[in-house]
């Protein structure tokens, strides 16, 4: 962003985030530098889906979680944990920021309260309330990464009202309303692959807020 600023000239900025993206997005408007954020007029997220649920059930899920803890604990969380605990090379620190409860990136996950999803997504609206930012939730009603128990209608919509919901205790206004726009795509898998026009569905929802963005 700020090579394009200097050098593109840049003023407004839209992220699409798809499954980790998601995260990636979130937590940079809640940590990135203020004048970078103020720029970002649309956030997409699409698939933003809870990493540690489609794995909690799995047979070694506790004992990954456990040497991840005890190499972090002994001050090792920069070292790699073994091959079969994730499909590609990982350290324990961003292993438990991806699959332990409450870790760094578990800002999704449908078994924390509307409280907890609140603390973890509020900052969205906050972001609408002082930049005029919107933010698509895109939700695929057959993600293959969502465990069979989740209800994913009823997540987009705790998703959705976290992100609109008060954004701070000091700071007294509640988020506006449009700030947030929600999209299931009932047929859709995860990145869209499995049906015809499920992809154009969610690039036109895009389209739509880009154009209100430059307009």
């Amino acid at each position: 962003m700020t090579y394009l600023i200097h050098h593109s000239f840049a003023e407004t900025f839209a992220f699409v985030g798809h499954s980790t993206g998601c995260q990636n997005a979130v937590h940079f408007m809640k940590y990135g530098e203020k004048t970078l954020m103020e720029k970002v007029k649309v956030i997409a997220l699409q698939a933003s889906v809870s990493d540690r649920e489609g794995v909690m059930t799995g047979p070694n899920y506790e004992t990954d979680i456990a040497h991840a803890k005890k190499l972090q604990d002994m001050g090792q969380e920069e070292e790699m944990m073994p091959r079969s605990a994730f499909w590609a090379p990982i350290t324990a620190s961003r292993f438990l920021a991806l699959q332990d409860i409450g870790g760094e990136d578990d800002f999704f996950s449908s078994d924390f309260s509307d409280e907890e999803l609140g603390l973890r997504l509020r900052h969205m609206g906050q972001r609408g309330d002082q930049n005029g930012m919107k933010t698509l939730v895109s939700y695929s009603g057959e993600d293959e990464y969502v465990p069979a128990t989740v209800d994913k209608k009823l997540l987009l919509e705790r998703l959705c009202a976290a992100m609109r919901s008060q954004t701070s205790p000091d700071v007294e206004c509640h988020s506006n309303q449009d700030s947030v726009v929600s999209l299931f795509i009932e047929t859709g898998n995860h990145n869209l692959s499995n049906d015809d026009g499920d992809k154009e569905v969610f690039v036109a929802a895009v389209k739509e807020l880009l154009e209100g963005a430059l307009n």
